[in-house]
């Protein structure tokens, strides 16, 4: 099957909120309006997986962060002006296409971004139980300590939400 990796744009965005909307439960919902905001804030670092057919498989947002700060669920992207890192904010892979290696391929783009940009590192949150999924790609676990930062981590409750890195080579 042939797939094309591209930015995302705005008339995407109903085939986003379709896919967030198969992969995630109410607790994790964000609505169109703010996904439009986010991918205007930052759309040079948010990518879809489309098939031949312009159908969008999956999709990657993202947004340069500072070290162990996590964007809480529903919020923003903030805007760092000294920022250390790429954050991956959401990863998502259609039902139909989750044997096809999107993610990956989608991870690859966010890698070759975050060290264009001069950046050595991913961040992510994990939930619903990828922690081994994204260790199996490099991340880590990594511990919070600033009272912000385990708040906006707390808002993804009931998700065995972990913040994780993973080091790039440069």
């Amino acid at each position: 099957m042939s797939i094309n990796i591209r930015l995302i744009n705005k008339s995407d965005l109903s085939a986003v909120v379709a896919i967030q909307d198969s992969c995630y439960g109410d607790e994790l919902f964000e609505d169109a309006s703010l996904i439009q905001r986010r991918l205007a804030s930052q759309p040079d670092s948010c990518w879809l997986a489309e098939n031949h057919s312009k159908e969008v498989l999956a999709y990657l947002f993202s947004y340069p962060a500072r070290d162990k700060q996590v964007a809480a669920l529903g919020s923003e992207f903030p805007r760092h002006t000294e920022a250390e890192l790429l954050y991956l904010h959401d990863v998502a892979v259609g039902q139909n296409a989750r044997s096809l290696g999107l993610a990956s391929r989608l991870l690859g783009y966010a890698e070759q971004h975050a060290v264009a940009l001069g950046f050595s590192r991913l961040a992510l949150v994990a939930v619903q139980g990828s922690v081994p999924y994204w260790q199996k790609r490099g991340f880590v676990v990594v511990n919070l300590s600033s009272p912000e930062a385990t708040r906006a981590l707390a808002s993804y409750s009931g998700q065995n939400a972990m913040y994780m890195q993973k080091s790039l080579a440069r």
